[in-house]
């Protein structure tokens, strides 16, 4: 079957994602917006945001469970319901031992659907097409996420956000249920042996939890490292959308080097790119728009880092059976990044501001850039990333 074919087969889905990835995209980026505006500490607000990425952690463990026995389209709706109304129920309170036990929901929730996407995809994009059906679902991401972060410039209150987004996933269900389609099956899941692990592909696994801390730090705190500087939220609207932008157009100019010249070194220039442009935050005072092009060059060097380090974590096994316990083990790395992140970053912009959030990636990329150097390179004719390695690399 042609890509056309096969992405035109699956328009139901596309479309169901398309509603999931915008309305994820808005609660997501308003959340701390929100906190803020209520006064909250920086530090309560990194510690909520982390509830996300601890449900994320609870859901890759769990939520196939959940898929095989009630299959994909049932379990989209079920993960779904309960994500809108998890969203719903902010407006109930503003106490924030409930929004982080529903923060928690949201994350299992929205991984659980990944879960689902992702292997639906899998199952029906062959070998020989599967790069160009990913392409266009990554585009579907992008596309997505970054309207729904342009609706944060409407300055939208509280409630009307909370709908909106919640509206937006349960939207997100509806095609799916319009349509009959087969259903694909689920891998059973392998134990994880971290040691084994660590000793094929350690620089796999450190930039895999350096591109969590990363990637879920910007969308995590990056709001709030506008606001400290008494921007508004069109700005932080602004700002992470220019560095979805950054990440999209580095799909494929660091594939391609990637491809040529190595993981490490492809590696080495994503921490380099980003390392620079932070320091560059650090030594000047620079306006929303010089800070926009900023945020590109940002998304340029940290949104590839993941599916850099499944690629290398790849190119070093020998023994393929393992491919699926790998990339597991790959994905917890990142997944533990991702909780650690706000925690940092709230402590850190809690004590300095704006400069606790810069100084954050500046250490995370530094260390990955030093990491690095000792490793030696391994260059592959050609890596097809892993299904779902991009989407789950872009989201929270």
């Amino acid at each position: 079957m042609s890509p056309k074919r096969t992405i035109k087969s699956m328009t139901a889905l596309f479309a169901g994602m398309s509603f999931l990835f915008a309305g994820n995209a808005l609660i997501v980026s308003s959340i701390g917006v929100i906190l803020k505006n209520l006064n909250i500490s920086d530090f309560a607000i990194g510690l909520i945001n982390s509830c996300f990425f601890l449900g994320a952690m609870f859901s890759t463990m769990s939520a196939h469970k959940i898929i095989s026995k009630v299959g994909h389209i049932r379990a989209f709706g079920i993960f779904a319901a309960i994500f809108s109304i998890s969203i719903i129920l902010h407006i109930i309170s503003n106490n924030l031992y409930l929004w982080a036990l529903l923060r928690f929901f949201l994350g299992a929730c929205y991984y659980a659907l990944l879960m689902t996407i992702e292997s639906w995809l899998n199952e029906k994009a062959k070998n020989s097409i599967r790069s160009r059906v990913l392409g266009f679902y990554e585009i579907v991401f992008y596309l997505s996420f970054g309207i729904g972060i342009l609706l944060i410039a409407f300055d939208l209150d509280k409630t009307t956000i909370f709908i909106l987004s919640a509206a937006l996933i349960m939207f997100s269900s509806i095609p799916l249920n319009l349509i009959r389609i087969k259903e694909p099956t689920l891998p059973k899941a392998n134990k994880i042996s971290f040691p084994k692990i660590f000793n094929i592909a350690p620089l796999a696994l450190v930039t895999s939890f350096i591109a969590g801390m990363c990637i879920n730090g910007f969308f995590s705190m990056s709001s709030l490292f506008i606001l400290s500087q008494n921007l508004n939220t069109q700005a932080v609207a602004y700002f992470i959308f220019c560095a979805m932008l950054g990440g999209f157009f580095a799909q494929i100019l660091i594939g391609t080097i990637s491809d040529k010249l190595g993981r490490k070194f492809a590696i080495m220039i994503c921490a380099s790119i980003g390392f620079l442009t932070m320091l560059v935050f650090l030594l000047f005072n620079l306006n929303l728009i010089f800070q926009c092009i900023l945020s590109f060059l940002l998304g340029i060097g940290v949104f590839c880092l993941y599916a850099l380090a499944l690629a290398r974590a790849n190119d070093m096994l020998e023994d393929k059976s393992k491919t699926i316990e790998l990339g597991r083990g790959v994905l917890f790395c990142y997944s533990i990044g991702s909780l650690f992140a706000p925690l940092i970053l709230g402590a850190l912009m809690q004590f300095f501001s704006s400069n606790g959030f810069i100084w954050f990636y500046l250490v995370c990329l530094g260390f990955l850039i030093l990491f690095t150097i000792n490793k030696p390179n391994i260059i592959k004719k050609r890596y097809k990333s892993e299904p779902g390695s991009m989407a789950i690399l872009n989201n929270d």
